[in-house]
């Protein structure tokens, strides 16, 4: 059963027989096949295929989310049997927010494989909603995010700060840093909704009255740093993310006067999922570290 769960849940990732059949090296009729069965055994139309994509129907959609579980069961028994029998060696799914991801992780990684060489974390950087989601889903072992998210599944865990701070170009010349409309009328560079970076951005804009008139998204820290430096607009990025430019000269910080906005680093993990003891080592290595 097993076997026609992950060609099951492969034909609905890949949305395709053809890019599905390549990813497991089987033919397209033998994923046919095994569709079928699986359709028999359910008694029902799993999934609506036309010429172009293939869809979930309603029980296929109930199938998806419970197979997915079933296989990652089915992953988590064998880590757990083979950390019993082999001691502690593996792969740790790790996923974070960008900016604690690009500018923070590097760094706890490197310290985390020299003390334990036998382990093998494997990296996704997306923002902090899409992280916690895939945490909820069993993809990821842990998620490093950059809000507060609720959600029963998860259990979500501060363990450091982070301040934030406003950056704007280095010929940037406000007359009045009192006037808060002056920045209203500035052009913010900020991050996607989902991003844990713009909570804080849209928090601090409420608290302290400023009302963009025009406003770029950008995905990425990294990209929103140059886009400053190069004088598109002012933003508001984690210090930490900011540091080297700031050092160096190539951006400058901004104050805004009586607010100062520090916010926390969370780890999330899946309240429903069974330890391993590669999961554990690794928090308590963030634990250590911050």
């Amino acid at each position: 059963m097993d076997r026609l769960l992950n060609i099951f849940i492969t034909v609905v990732e890949e949305k395709n027989l053809t890019r599905a059949g390549e990813k497991l090296f089987i033919t397209q009729s033998a994923i046919s096949q095994n569709l079928k069965i699986l359709e028999r055994k359910f008694n029902a139309q799993l999934l609506n295929r036309t010429n172009k994509q293939i869809s979930l129907t309603k029980p296929g959609e109930i199938l998806y989310f419970h197979a997915r579980q079933i296989i990652n069961q089915y992953t988590l028994t064998e880590r757990l049997i083979y950390e019993l029998q082999e001691g502690i060696s593996g792969p740790l799914n790790i996923g974070s927010g960008f900016t604690f991801g690009e500018y923070l992780l590097p760094d706890l990684i490197s310290k985390f494989i020299t003390k334990h060489p036998k382990i093998r974390p494997k990296i996704t950087i997306k923002n902090s909603i899409r992280i916690a989601n895939q945490v909820r889903e069993n993809d990821l072992d842990i998620g490093i995010i950059e809000r507060e998210v609720t959600d029963d599944l998860l259990q979500t865990t501060p363990f450091a700060e982070d301040d934030m701070v406003v950056i704007v170009p280095t010929n940037f010349i406000n007359h009045n840093e009192a006037d808060i409309r002056y920045l209203s009328d500035k052009t913010w560079i900020i991050r996607e909704n989902g991003s844990g970076t713009r909570q804080v951005t849209d928090n601090m804009f409420n608290n302290t009255g400023i009302n963009p008139k025009n406003i770029l998204e950008f995905g990425s820290t990294q990209i929103i740093k140059e886009a400053v430096r190069k004088g598109l607009g002012v933003s508001y990025i984690s210090k930490l993310a900011v540091q080297s430019e700031l050092k160096k000269g190539t951006i400058k910080s901004f104050p805004l006067e009586n607010y100062k906005d520090t916010r926390k680093f969370y780890y999330v993990i899946n309240k429903s999922r069974p330890s391993t003891k590669i999961l554990e080592m690794f928090i308590d290595t963030i634990d250590f570290k911050f």
